[in-house]
């Protein structure tokens, strides 16, 4: 043992959204917190604050983890870009502040067997100050798609995180206060008991086992013991850290040249994302983000957000309204269409952010809500592989396919039209769809090592002192975006421990 090594009584690794919930609650039960980020930024820079405004740095290295996926082998072969934040706040700082926990019984339903319930977490989040949840900005584009999805079987709802409303059309709630990004960061900030807490900048090299309990994290500056230490780093780098522990599947560890000190075949198993796809259109008569950003257009709405006009573009993300169906079960057969209202070369977000086209178009981003295809997180010698496997499931394909025929039947209603294509539906979904970044499953819970990473305790399988909060450990998606279901994670880890929301 390092007897000069600091001590804590909990280490979390990784300060995004799970990370900065666990660490604000740990502390204000007087736990000695230490918190480790690799990232630099603090979460303050004026573009993570203003919501439209993310999608000009979602491609700086800066705030962003960004590499290609596999090859694609059935979305056109294609290597995809995989994009993580970076910083306090992590994916929570980058992402389109679209704040839907999902319905309790999706919960119900995903967590059936592993005795879970969750009512007292989701309704404590719908109460809770820390996590407002307002409309965001709306106009009459949007109103058009409302009315529209209406007619096609998608009521016009307020919450579809109510009972009764899920399969509904509503304008997006955000994550928002008075206008600004309002996340786990400032309830962090605001509420966390600092004098507890340490937080360290700096990589986590590896996490060390004494048998089979872990009792210190090694980091570039040096180690540190801790009576608990819990993995918060998210889908893709949260397995990669314990491959490179020595934790995962022997045989892939031994080929990527690493010791194998806890045989776990399914780190980095069952990876799953929302395979988005676009199909846009043109709306004469109605500006969209295209023309809203330039010119006068552009300095009139920042006049309005600075005047606090709730109609102003940049109070939130490029989309406005999203509606959900479902043509049969809605825990199996369900798919999302949401309206963004700008069009873009998806191929560039990973190098030059979110960039605008001229035309006066929108587009419907289209995805099955609870895919069924799985991929991994791998590490070789070569380094880590991420494969999401988008559409490898039969049932995903027909699900999107689906889901881009009400997408034109919507514009129908809407009174436009899709743009033209020359090929058959399957190949532009094959070809066209890009990742939601909506990453979850890759250390999901189970009851047993034969299916899973970690119990419904939170506790890795087969070790001691070792857990995983975040959103890698989900056993399925829970909702149409993974933010809020990342907080639920969270706040249940802390209620099995007693700790004070």
């Amino acid at each position: 043992m390092n007897l000069s090594a600091r001590a804590a009584d909990i280490i979390i690794i990784g300060a995004g959204a799970a990370g900065l919930e666990l660490a604000r609650m740990a502390s204000r039960q007087g736990l000695a917190v230490v918190l480790f980020e690799q990232g630099a930024p603090n979460g303050r820079h004026l573009f993570q604050r203003i919501p439209l405004m993310v999608g000009k740095i979602i491609g700086n290295r800066r705030f962003v983890d960004a590499q290609d996926s596999a090859p694609q082998v059935a979305a056109g072969n294609r290597k995809l870009p995989v994009l993580t934040g970076r910083g306090l706040g992590g994916s929570s700082r980058v992402n389109g502040n679209v704040a839907y926990a999902g319905p309790q019984e999706r919960y119900r339903h995903v967590f059936e067997g592993l005795n879970h319930d969750y009512t007292n977490v989701l309704n404590a989040l719908h109460g809770d100050i820390n996590v407002p949840r307002p409309h965001s900005w709306a106009d009459g584009l949007s109103e058009k798609f409302l009315t529209a999805a209406a007619k096609l079987g998608a009521p016009r709802v307020d919450d579809p995180d109510i009972a009764g409303e899920f399969t509904g059309a509503s304008v997006l709630h955000v994550n928002t206060k008075h206008g600004l990004r309002h996340n786990h960061l400032e309830a962090f900030r605001a509420n966390a008991a600092p004098q507890n807490i340490r937080i360290i900048r700096a990589p986590v090299e590896r996490i060390i086992l004494d048998g089979k309990r872990a009792t210190c994290v090694a980091y570039e500056g040096g180690e540190i013991y801790a009576g608990e230490v819990v993995l918060s780093a998210g889908a893709i780098s949260s397995p990669l850290l314990l491959m490179r522990s020595g934790i995962g599947a022997a045989e892939m560890l031994h080929a990527a040249g690493l010791p194998v000190l806890h045989d776990l075949p399914h780190v980095g198993q069952h990876l799953k994302d929302h395979a988005n796809l676009r199909l846009q259109f043109s709306c004469p008569g109605y500006n969209t983000l295209n023309q809203k950003t330039r010119g006068v257009r552009a300095l009139w709405e920042g006049v309005k957000y600075v005047l606090g006009r709730k109609d102003s573009i940049l109070r939130g993300p490029g989309a406005s309204a999203g509606a959900n169906f479902a043509d049969g079960d809605i825990f199996r057969d369900a798919y999302r269409i949401q309206l963004v209202h700008f069009t873009q070369d998806r191929s560039q977000v990973s190098d030059k952010g979110i960039v605008f086209e001229q035309a006066q178009k929108a587009s419907l981003g289209i995805y099955a809500l609870w895919p069924k295809s799985e991929g991994s997180v791998r590490i070789t010698k070569e380094g880590a592989q991420i494969d999401p496997g988008f559409l490898t499931d039969p049932a995903d394909v027909a699900t999107s396919l689906r889901g881009m025929a009400q997408a034109r039947a919507l514009m129908a209603e809407m009174g436009f039209e899709a743009d033209p294509v020359v090929a058959p539906d399957e190949e532009v979904l094959r070809g066209g769809v890009y990742s939601g970044y909506h990453l979850i499953g890759s250390n999901r819970m189970s009851q047993d090592a034969g299916s899973g990473v970690v119990g419904p305790d939170f506790v890795v399988h087969g070790l001691q002192g070792l857990s995983i909060c975040d959103a890698s450990v989900m056993p399925d998606h829970l909702s149409s975006h993974s933010y809020l279901p990342t907080i639920a994670m969270a706040r249940m880890f802390a209620q099995q421990r007693g700790w004070a929301a």
